[in-house]
């Protein structure tokens, strides 16, 4: 885990060195890499990559990076390949010879013997860049499901990229431009980075599943699809997702640094934690020498899950390290979230997320595995279960949709929830017309304070796994992705979710059908299946879905007086145009004071955060 760049000067400027430039845009990821820096400078072409090194496997300046081999290819690289010692295997059959012990080496020299095609050999998670010093090629690519995160920039001037915005905001010339449409959904239903273009005018994402290649003599960028998100058709046996699971932990406790484990209590975490413990008992594991270390977050709320986490420590014998959070911690730390973040907050779920990486820091802690990717693989959300009944009906399986519908006591969602989101299905056929009047009659507590009410075109969902496909290859598993990488790169620590980059359970997941994912009413019922007699029964069998649960409501209204205040004193940096800024401050105290108005304080905190994220970024002007 590290952070990396790259800058192409396309045309020679004078008093201008690029080289300065590039890094400047490795000094802003330095929090991604402390343990080293690098920089290599292309003269002839006016290109240089860049490097910020968080050392986790080999830690010997022989891993260092830029790392070049056969006196032609050079490579920065931030994630993991876990299958690293495998492909090492074949790739010394081929006769490559490496210098070092690390997976950066491997995916280098997998480059250089397989071409572009080594990308489908990978288990692991990837940003990378690596240039072929004799084809002027820039080769990049980003893993299948975005868990490492690359934007770029393309003007007259410069080609750049980076691990993070804050870096590309320095290039010159790289105009601070809020873009109005990210804002617009931002506010509007709550997404963030929904296309390639986020919140910065003129930065772009390049989306999981891609590779881009660039020609810096040619100046000519070209990007394209490698991943094929297709769901294969076999059917799996339990004991072969067992396996998969277990062997999805395994590779991901291979590294050179202590380990710890992200614990919610959910059934996606305390399977990590079961698996790793079990493993750790079978074997000797480096990373764990010095036992199980389990982060919790807690707080003084009836959503707190501490009960649920002690069950897993106590079955596992780990040690607990819990967070205690509350509203000032929240208050006094926002701003520093938001600008690891690049982008204004969501919820306050990111602050208790950054929290757990903190605390983990604190005990020199250099890599956390969570759970992250559990419901978009096995289908863990209430929005499937519309799509669900959908297949059953509509692929004539009516048994089995009547012995389903009467065990929704098991499930997390209602009958009232799925009528109500066939409804829109219905709906969203309508004229136009007909359909914005219907909208307007619903209650939205938070469009009032919107300037432009324009509605997203609904995706209409056939089958259980093409949703599941949509989540994973689509904004929303990228987002709550990118959330957990700044969260951790914050304090320079690696997260490692098993669910949503081992190659091989991803597999298998796509090949579940509908009946094994959701049965008897229970969400994610192959992976409880898979494990269960191994977690206890509570946790195997819960069924209420909270994810990361924070007291929300409960800390805006404790802390009413700092976000009032805050929106009062900022306001006036917000020229959007896209809210209706002396209503929702004449609303404000309404607000705050109201426990039935939640979805208002969330909004009334998402604005808090965008006023401090154009405080903290400069932001000139809106487009």
């Amino acid at each position: 885990m590290c952070g990396i760049g790259g800058l192409h000067q396309k045309v020679k400027q004078p008093g201008v060195i690029a080289q300065t430039i590039l890094a400047n845009m490795n000094e802003k990821l330095a929090h991604r890499g402390p343990d080293g820096t690098g920089l290599k400078w292309f003269e002839d072409q006016h290109f240089g990559i860049a490097h910020r090194r968080l050392s986790i496997i080999d830690l010997s300046a022989a891993a260092a990076q830029p790392m070049q081999i056969e006196d032609r290819y050079w490579l920065t690289f931030n994630g993991e390949i876990y299958n690293y010692l495998e492909l090492k295997i074949r790739l010394e059959q081929c006769g490559a010879q490496f210098k070092s012990a690390s997976d950066a080496e491997v995916l280098l020299q997998a480059y250089h013997h397989w071409g572009a095609a080594f990308l489908k050999e990978l288990n692991g998670m990837w940003a990378f860049a690596i240039y072929d010093t004799q084809e002027n090629l820039l080769f990049c690519a980003r893993d299948r499901y975005g868990v490492k995160p690359f934007y770029y920039s393309d003007s007259d001037a410069y080609f750049a990229f980076a691990s993070e915005i804050k870096a590309l905001l320095e290039v010159p010339n790289q105009a601070r431009i809020a873009n109005k449409e990210a804002l617009h959904t931002f506010f509007a239903h709550g997404l963030i980075e929904t296309k390639q273009e986020g919140f910065f005018k003129g930065i772009y994402e390049l989306l999981p599943g891609h590779a881009l290649c660039y020609r810096t003599d040619l100046q000519q960028k070209s990007i394209y699809c490698y991943e094929d998100y297709a769901a294969t058709s076999p059917q799996i046996a339990k004991q072969e997702l067992a396996f998969a699971l277990k062997n999805a932990v395994s590779l991901r406790l291979r590294a050179d640094v202590p380990i710890g484990f992200c614990l919610s209590g959910g059934l996606d975490s305390s399977s990590i934690l079961h698996l790793a413990n079990e493993i750790k008992n079978e074997r000797q594991i480096g990373s764990l020498q010095h036992g199980l270390h389990a982060y919790t977050a807690t707080h003084q709320s009836e959503q707190d899950e501490r009960s649920w986490a002690e069950q897993m420590v106590k079955a596992t014998a780990a040690h607990w390290h819990i967070s205690e959070l509350d509203s000032l911690q929240l208050t006094e730390s926002v701003q520093e979230i938001i600008y690891h973040q690049d982008i204004p907050l969501l919820s306050t779920s990111t602050f208790a997320q950054s929290s757990v990486m903190k605390c983990a820091a604190s005990n020199n802690i250099k890599i956390l595995i969570d759970g992250q990717g559990g419901d978009e693989l096995f289908a863990g959300y209430q929005v499937f279960y519309p799509t669900f009944f959908k297949e059953l009906f509509w692929t004539g399986k009516w048994w089995l949709f009547h012995k389903e519908w009467s065990a929704l006591n098991n499930s997390p969602t209602s009958k009232k929830y799925i009528f109500k989101e066939w409804l829109k299905d219905v709906i969203s056929y309508l004229p136009s017309s007909v359909h914005n009047r219907i909208e307007k009659k619903q209650k939205n507590e938070t469009w009032q304070y919107l300037t432009n009410k324009s509605k997203t075109k609904r995706q209409r969902q056939q089958t259980l796994q093409g949703h599941l496909a949509d989540f994973c290859r689509g904004y929303q598993l990228k987002g709550l992705l990118r959330w957990e990488d700044r969260c951790a790169m914050q304090y320079s620590i690696e997260s490692r979710t098993p669910f949503a980059d081992d190659e091989a359970l991803i597999r298998i997941a796509r090949s579940l059908p509908s009946k094994d994912l959701i049965q008897n009413g229970w969400s994610k019922f192959a992976l409880r299946n898979a494990l269960d007699n191994q977690l206890p029964k509570a946790i195997s069998w819960r069924k209420d879905k909270k994810g990361f649960s924070v007291p929300e409501s409960q800390w805006l209204m404790q802390s009413a007086e700092f976000w009032i205040n805050t929106i009062k004193e900022k306001a006036h940096l917000d020229k959007s145009e896209l809210i209706d800024k002396d209503k929702l401050q004449k609303d404000l105290l309404d607000i705050f004071k109201n426990p039935e108005r939640s979805s208002g304080q969330n909004f009334a905190f998402r604005y808090a955060c965008y006023l401090f994220w154009l405080e903290a970024f400069q932001i000139e002007s809106f487009g």
